[in-house]
This record gives C-alpha cells, structure tokens and sequence, in this order.
C-alpha cells in the first residue's frame, strides 16, 4: 500500500481577506525522498546557494536586503522561480487539497456552528481519505507548529483529527478514516520540512483570487486550479478547493 502524506498550511482572515483557508497537497512518500526533496534543495542552491534557507511565500514577496530572498529584487528571476515552482507542480502531477471558509457569511447562517478548525479538517481529511481509496493509499497529515500561538491551533487541530478519526465524517465511516489515515504531526518551521516549505506557497494566492486581488506568483494560481484533486470526476469544486457557504 502506497504512503501519502499531506501537507497543510492555513491562512487567516483579515485585511482584504474574508477567508480562512486551510489547503495544500499530498505527496507519496516515495515521491517525496526520491524527487521533490531533491528538487527544491536543487532550486534552494540555485537561487540561493544554501539548502538550509527555509522557503517562506511572505519573504520571497518582501525580498529584504537583509534575508536571502534579495535576489528576487530582480524580477526575472523571480518570475523563474515561480516558473521553477509551478514546473514542479505539473511534473510530478501533485493532487492540491483546500477548504476556504467565508468567516462573515458563515457567522451570519450558523451563528452557534462549529469552529472553523473543525469544518476544514474534516472536509479536508475527508477529501484526503477519498484521494487514499480512489489510490489504495495510507496518509498521514503534517501541518507547521504554532504552539505559542494564543489561539493554540496545534491543540485544536489535534483534538479535532482523533475526534474525526474516532467518530468518522459525513460520508466516511471511523473504520474507513482509520483504514486510510494514521496520524496528524506538527513541525517546527526550524525542521526545514520540505512538504510544509511548498504547502506554504498556496493559500496566500488561493485567498487573493478569492478577495479579488492581482497574483504575485507567476502562473501558481493556474497551477492550483489545475491540479485540484477532482475525485476521479472532474469535480474539483468538491473535493480539491471547497469554498464555504
């Protein structure tokens, strides 16, 4: 049986986001050792002569003087960057996973609903576990720590997955979710995990065609429309990038 897993960012609503979005994307195991660790240690030398810089989508956007990510003061290469990016995308045909979620609009029809950790984990999670039938795949799920965060998201999310895991989603029984999926993990952003480092480079520009707003990333936005996972449907507006309500 193939392993998966699946790496997750969020971003939160405010400014002109009205959105929260939990998404990223998953990635067998094998793919990840044998070409997509290699691929970005590759790009990290490249453009920035050091694998250990830890790839951030604010910090390439502000290219201080002062971090790594001045190089892309030049634009073209930038622009190739995200050329880079969006080729590794398409090369090894990684499924994209997200859940955006209106805050206002959802306060408005549910003011007593659940919170919002809980609805996109287990759209998510249920979307990931029918991806791992559709593959006869076991996953896993890897999402970047914020433990002094004062909302306490690792806790939350944490909680959330076991009660998941133990009570099942709306379509998918606790046996299927248990068959599927085996655990949640939390990374420091000091671990340089890969998955995390490319989960990071979505939401910002997934939330931005949401509020309306021009893209910084060359080419990612098509990216991620096209290779939302579809169910084996062509319905991707179902199980790649769910928005709410």
């Amino acid at each position: 049986m193939k392993k998966y897993t699946l790496y997750l960012d969020e971003i939160l609503t405010g400014g002109h986001y009205e959105h929260f979005s939990l998404m990223g994307l998953a990635i067998s195991d094998e793919d990840y050792e044998k070409n997509i660790i290699p691929y970005i240690n590759g790009l990290k030398m490249k453009y920035f002569g050091d694998e250990k810089v830890i790839i951030h989508e604010m910090d390439i956007n502000r290219s201080k003087l002062s971090t790594a990510f001045r190089v892309f003061q030049d634009k073209e290469k930038l622009r190739e960057f995200w050329g880079d990016i969006t080729n590794m995308f398409t090369s090894y045909n990684l499924p994209v996973f997200g859940v955006s979620i209106h805050e206002g609009d959802c306060l408005k029809l549910y003011q007593n609903g659940r919170d919002k950790y809980f609805i996109a984990l287990q759209m998510i999670m249920e979307n990931f576990v029918h991806f791992l039938e559709l593959n006869d795949g076991k996953g896993s799920i890897n999402l970047e720590s914020t433990n002094s965060d004062p909302d306490q998201k690792d806790q939350q999310l944490q909680h959330h997955f076991h009660y998941l895991m133990a009570q099942g989603t709306l379509f998918f029984s606790n046996r299927t979710v248990q068959k599927r999926l085996s655990t949640i993990n939390f990374s420091l952003k000091a671990d340089n995990v890969i998955g995390l480092q490319i989960a990071d480079l979505l939401p910002n520009t997934w939330n931005r065609k949401l509020s309306g707003k021009s893209q910084r990333t060359h080419g990612l936005l098509d990216v991620i429309e096209r290779q939302a996972y579809d169910g084996g449907c062509n319905k991707k507006e179902r199980f790649g990038l769910k928005i709410i309500p």
